[in-house]
């Protein structure tokens, strides 16, 4: 009985996943909008759930501004990321426009009409030369909260000269009006904030179990499916019989040395 609401239970979990039926695409407002700001040279700050449509927004303001003769940079936090945004942007633009990558460990036509570049080589580009960039798109601007990477995105966004417009997209800054009156301090220039709450694409939270497979981490009513309980459950018990076996083998371990003591990350222009 059990293990017939468990295969129900899987099914309904992994339906719809996958690719979706093609269908007509139509902007959202906050995208249109978005757009909009940014072609009228705006510094704008998008702050919208993952699977929205940010990367939309920033290639449309990247498609306008070459079409005018501009140049553009799109920075990311990663250079896995930038690889593949890199290879996303060539199969976009490529031949008409030229695509650059410039990273710790690769440089390819720099020159380029958009550049996709780290934020930390981005940010070191500024302090040698006068940006060139019309547009400059922020990825995962949120890294500005970082302890120790996010000195980088506050100089990017202070050097970042006042006449090129910065696009900065993020799913994750709670405080976007606190950074757009910060952005309007350093750069003398408005910053308009657009915030979409929408989630177009559904999140699903499962488990995988070692002997069941993938399932529902929750049951209808939102509680741990007891299978999940269970598992767990039985990880602790365990987790005490051993403990209790090493103390009456052994006696008391000695003590660890705390891992807590931690060397602060400094914030120099780290290769990235």
């Amino acid at each position: 009985m059990r293990n017939t609401f468990i295969k129900k239970a899987r099914e309904d979990f992994l339906s719809g996943i996958g690719v979706p039926e093609p269908s007509e695409f139509k902007a959202d407002p906050f995208q249109l909008l978005a757009i909009s700001n940014v072609s009228e040279s705006k510094d704008t700050l998008v702050v919208a759930p993952t699977g929205a449509g940010k990367t939309y927004i920033a290639i449309e303001s990247i498609r306008a501004c070459l079409r005018m003769g501009l140049r553009a940079v799109y920075t990311t936090p990663l250079k896995a990321l930038s690889n593949t945004k890199f290879n996303e942007l060539r199969k976009i633009f490529e031949p008409q426009y030229s695509v650059g990558l410039l990273t710790g460990d690769r440089k390819i036509e720099t020159n380029a009409d958009v550049v996709i570049a780290t934020t930390e080589i981005y940010r070191n580009e500024l302090y040698h030369v006068h940006a060139r960039y019309s547009l400059v798109v922020l990825d995962e601007v949120h890294f500005i909260s970082d302890s120790q990477r996010g000195a980088v995105w506050e100089e990017s966004i202070i050097l970042t000269p006042k006449d090129s417009t910065l696009l900065m997209l993020s799913a994750s800054i709670s405080n976007p009006n606190e950074i757009a009156e910060w952005l309007l301090e350093v750069r003398g220039k408005p910053c308009e904030v657009i915030v979409e709450k929408d989630r177009p694409v559904e999140l699903r939270y499962g488990f995988l179990h070692p002997q069941l497979g993938v399932i529902p981490l929750e049951d209808e009513k939102g509680r741990l499916l007891r299978e999940v309980r269970e598992f767990y459950s039985s990880g602790e018990k365990r987790s005490e019989r051993g403990s209790r076996g090493r103390s009456s083998g052994h006696g008391r371990s000695p003590g660890r040395r705390s891992s807590n003591a931690r060397k602060k990350g400094g914030r120099g222009r780290g290769r990235r």
